[in-house]
């Protein structure tokens, strides 16, 4: 992702940028949209490697599909093993908030596996700070400032906020950065603890297992590859990223993505959100180097 991006088509918008350089353990990216949907529309969210806290400013309708009837204002994210479902009508305009472990820990303070996937909004977890923050996201008319704002804002309460232990900080970024490709046996050898008692920290702290981390960024690499330009056949995306062949590589897809490498790449297929960690890939390319229709994970 580049540092600042800007796109926009038909009835939306959206904007990226990194945050300041100083939060940069903490935060991932921001991304803020417009978008307006005239019919209901049911899309997925890939599987996560990071924490998203979605600020509504103008929401519109959003509906999970499976684990409730209807999803939080606001709604933060945590990481997930498998791919999320909804559905969407109305206008819509906020800003995402792309966390990393350390961040989401130092923010809202408490053990990442009590998030989970649960439509919890971000009011239930801030409290009379998520409004006034709300507030004056509202009242900024630029994207730029809303980005500003959102700086001042999350330096405040990340950079002396609560810490994950060197540990479980350092096993995550290596899973995310090796791309799944690090036995865990090796990360309990350099934490100096057993194999077990780190997947149980891991489980608690992080809110997935090492090996569901593990998974999610090797498929994330995978899509990163076929999504590209000049895409190698997935016979060798599958070398290259760790699975034992290409049947395993399809059947990751299945179950994260809920889509085939093949089915991700259809120029017709413009419902599945990819957000992959420190990078947003608004769509898949097509073989000509053409980018789809874009989307956003608003679960």
């Amino acid at each position: 992702m580049r540092d600042n991006a800007a796109t926009t088509s038909a009835g939306q918008s959206w904007h990226t940028r990194r945050p300041n350089r100083r939060l940069g353990r903490w935060v991932n990216f921001y991304l803020a949209y417009r978008r307006t949907t005239g019919v209901s529309m049911v899309r997925t969210v890939a599987a996560l490697n990071s924490i998203l806290v979605i600020i509504d400013l103008a929401p519109g309708i959003r509906r999970a599909r499976l684990d409730s009837p209807f999803t939080a204002i606001s709604p933060v994210t945590g990481m997930t093993g498998g791919p999320i479902s909804y559905e969407r009508l109305g206008h819509e305009e906020g800003v995402i908030v792309e966390l990393t472990p350390l961040g989401a820990r130092a923010l809202f303070g408490i053990p990442l596996s009590e998030l989970g996937t649960a439509r919890v909004g971000m009011a239930d977890l801030l409290g009379e700070d998520a409004r006034r923050l709300t507030e004056r996201l509202w009242e900024t008319e630029t994207v730029e400032g809303r980005f500003r704002i959102l700086d001042r804002w999350l330096a405040k309460r990340l950079l002396d906020g609560p810490m994950l232990s060197k540990a479980l900080e350092g096993s995550w970024r290596s899973l995310t950065l090796s791309q799944g490709n690090v036995r865990i046996t090796e990360l309990a050898n350099r934490a100096g603890v057993s194999r077990q008692h780190l997947a149980t920290g891991f489980h608690r702290e992080i809110g997935l297992s090492p090996k569901t981390v593990a998974r999610v960024a090797r498929c994330h690499s995978a899509i990163r590859l076929i999504t590209g330009r000049n895409p190698p056949p997935l016979s060798t995306v599958a070398q290259l990223c760790g699975y034992t062949d290409q049947a395993h590589l399809n059947r990751d897809f299945r179950l994260l993505v809920d889509t085939t490498p093949t089915g991700l790449l259809r120029s017709g297929d413009s419902c599945t959100d990819l957000f992959l960690g420190s990078e947003i890939a608004l769509r898949p390319r097509q073989r000509t180097g053409t980018p789809l229709e874009s989307g956003l994970p608003l679960s």
